[in-house]
């Protein structure tokens, strides 16, 4: 069977081979070709020629948004020339967070929205796409944006906005964020993939809980980070879940972070009693300061940066002192990208770079961390399979009768013992076998050969049952098989097949027989099965006898 299946499996592998040349051939080949594209892609971004009046009411001029400009209670307003305007498809698109945001046209208020939630723990609340169409204009006009803050964190700010035709413009949102909305599924989809793992091995090992950390962690990053790219807004306008994926999620991470780095580190230390109440006192501090608006997450994000930087650098050292990671092959690729996640910390945490920029590096930065972990958790997962192994072979020589391949008497004993009623519907059949005139085999010609015979029997025995019961050796010559909810003629063609299989065996030059008896029950305690026992010796001792009297 072996051999057969190798030229299979070359035959595949050269068929993907070939799959892969051909497909690199089609790309470098077509590379001059034209594209074709249903949308074609057309920035509608809006940024240049805006201007604003300063605090002596001069006008001056704004070299291209995002920006953040000064402010008089919180309030600012920026303006700019616009054409004529003849249909009524062209809109225009910008995001803001905690603002109240009127528009106007030529002086004439054509949008406006009120952020102002009732509860006022809730100030920080509202973070909106505001998707205006703007109505014809005959002639050139003045559009002017006012922005009106509920915290001191947001006051002045502008986001890039978007201006032209209504589909143009979600399409060129979309390209704009597709990247990490694709992140953030990536990671849902993985943290789906990492909760299934863990409910499949879970029963192996019940008492490491690395697997569920890591994919409740992968599940609040993928969360937050469908949010942060800002696309559900198109799924969903319910803002008070939105606030939740984009404030809540954050805030529970650094919890799952500290769970996970507990679950993989074996040797405990005093840093990850500081860690936990790091965490704590961060979690703590940014909750209280979003809840009541002095400053919203967005702002206070670098203290979790720093705290993701602390334990990235804790794990790795910690972990570079655990045996079973210093023998292990991925040990190097695993500190690549621990020190990669470490250093994207850093940048993130001091802001060196612009808030475009710093968003795609925290991005990738998840993605590195997310790598790390998963190494992480699947060289932990094969530690603990290895050990299981280990344990088996263990348990399999405690089990296994060595000379035959079959259970021995202790597993025996260990089954029933240890029975516990599942159901009052479960039937068993108790079959005794018993060797005939193996002492005389033994005596003649030796307990090796008699060793052969009783491997032959078991082999046979083994055979016809076909995975419909085990096989225990109870003594020298005497075997027990236990089938679970068979009938009658299940049973005796079994012991057909079984005689046929005995007479017809070469295995052992030597021809040999043996007397059966076997007992349905219903067990409900331990004893139900020393019963059938007793019962099933009784039949099979008569079928003995009667063997003794045919022969003589």
């Amino acid at each position: 069977m072996k051999e057969s299946s190798e030229p299979k499996l070359i035959a595949l592998h050269l068929i993907i081979i070939a799959l892969l040349f051909t497909g690199v051939y089609v790309v470098l080949t077509g590379h001059g070709s034209k594209d074709f594209r249903l949308i074609n892609y057309e920035p509608k971004f809006f940024n240049e020629g805006w201007y604003y009046e300063d605090s002596n009411g001069n006008k001056s001029e704004i070299s291209s948004l995002p920006v953040r400009l000064p402010t008089k209670e919180r309030k600012t307003r920026i303006s700019h020339k616009i054409g004529p305007i003849t249909d009524n498809h062209t809109v225009i698109c910008f995001y803001s967070q905690h603002q109240n945001v009127t528009i106007r046209v030529n002086g004439e208020v054509i949008y406006t929205y009120d952020t102002r939630a009732k509860q006022k723990s809730l100030i920080s609340y509202r973070a909106v796409y505001n998707f205006v169409h703007l109505p014809q204009i005959p002639g050139d006009s003045v559009i002017s944006i006012e922005t009106d803050a509920l915290i001191q964190s947001t006051a002045g700010e502008y986001a890039q906005i978007y201006f032209g035709d209504s589909s143009q413009v979600l399409y060129s949102i979309v390209i704009d964020h597709i990247a990490n909305f694709l992140l953030g599924v990536m990671f849902f989809v993985g943290s789906v993939f990492l909760f299934g793992t863990n409910y499949l091995f879970s029963r192996v090992s019940i008492n490491d809980k690395s697997l569920l950390h890591l994919a409740f962690l992968t599940l609040t990053i993928s969360l937050w980070q469908l949010d942060d790219s800002t696309l559900l807004f198109f799924f969903t306008g319910n803002l008070p879940f939105l606030w939740c994926m984009k404030y809540l999620t954050q805030l529970i991470m650094p919890i799952f972070t500290y769970l996970f780095i507990k679950s993989i580190i074996i040797r405990k230390t005093k840093f990850l009693n500081f860690l936990f109440w790091g965490t704590v006192t961060v979690i703590f501090l940014q909750f209280t300061l979003q809840i009541t608006g002095i400053r919203h997450l967005t702002n206070t994000i670098f203290i979790s940066h720093l705290l993701y930087f602390f334990s990235a650098t804790y794990t790795l050292i910690s972990l570079l002192k655990e045996e079973w990671l210093k023998k292990s092959i991925l040990k190097y690729l695993f500190i690549l990208s621990m020190l990669a996640s470490i250093v994207i910390f850093i940048i993130t945490a001091l802001s060196l770079f612009n808030n475009l920029f710093f968003s795609s590096l925290m991005s990738f930065g998840l993605a590195f961390v997310f790598f790390s972990m998963i190494l992480l958790t699947y060289q932990k997962q094969l530690n603990i399979f290895e050990a299981i192994k280990e344990a088996e072979t263990y348990k399999k020589l405690a089990f296994v009768d060595i000379a035959t391949g079959v259970y021995n008497k202790t597993a025996w004993y260990t089954l029933t013992d240890n029975y516990k009623s599942i159901s009052s519907a479960e039937k068993y059949c108790l079959i005794l076998f018993d060797m005939n005139n193996l002492k005389k085999v033994n005596d003649k010609y030796g307990h090796l050969t008699g060793d052969k015979m009783i491997k032959a029997f078991c082999d046979c025995l083994t055979r016809v049952l076909e995975g419909m019961g085990a096989v225990y050796r109870i003594g020298g010559d005497e075997f027990v098989t236990l089938c679970k909810n068979v009938r009658k003629e299940n049973v005796e063609k079994i012991l057909r097949d079984f005689d046929e299989a005995v007479k017809n065996q070469e295995e052992c030059e030597y021809k040999f027989s043996a007397a059966y008896g076997y007992e349905f029950f219903t067990p409900s305690v331990p004893a139900d099965f020393q019963n059938a026992l007793k019962k099933a010796d009784e039949k099979m001792y008569s079928q003995k006898v009667e063997m003794k009297l045919a022969r003589s």
